[in-house]
């Protein structure tokens, strides 16, 4: 793996946290119930002051660019996406549905 291929896993294992934290706080906010302050790691303002608060404001397809231009997608490693949307149910592929009903008429 490349020096690169790393420092792009780094950035988005960061991107991945700190977008979770801020999601975990303002779920916290919302149902207020602990007897404790929520921990803040030390030195990490620029990803909870910058970087949450922009990816927030910027459009997805924007956002999406910006993977594809640095190859961070999942189709730049090999994988295929699925053949349908986000939105359709779930259907078993068009051989498996084949087989199964040649096994259930023997």
């Amino acid at each position: 793996m490349s020096r690169l291929d790393i420092a792009k896993q780094r950035l988005r294992a960061h991107a991945e946290h700190h977008l979770r934290v801020a999601a975990m706080e303002e779920l916290r906010a919302r149902h207020p119930a602990g007897t404790t302050a929520p921990y803040h790691e030390r030195g990490e303002l620029f990803w909870r002051r910058v970087f949450v608060p922009m990816y927030r404001r910027v459009p997805w397809s924007v956002k999406e660019r910006a993977m594809r231009t640095l190859r961070m997608t999942a189709a730049s490693s090999g994988w295929t996406p699925p053949p349908r949307r986000p939105a359709e149910p779930w259907r078993p592929p068009a051989q498996a549905g084949t087989e199964a009903s040649s096994r259930s008429s023997r």
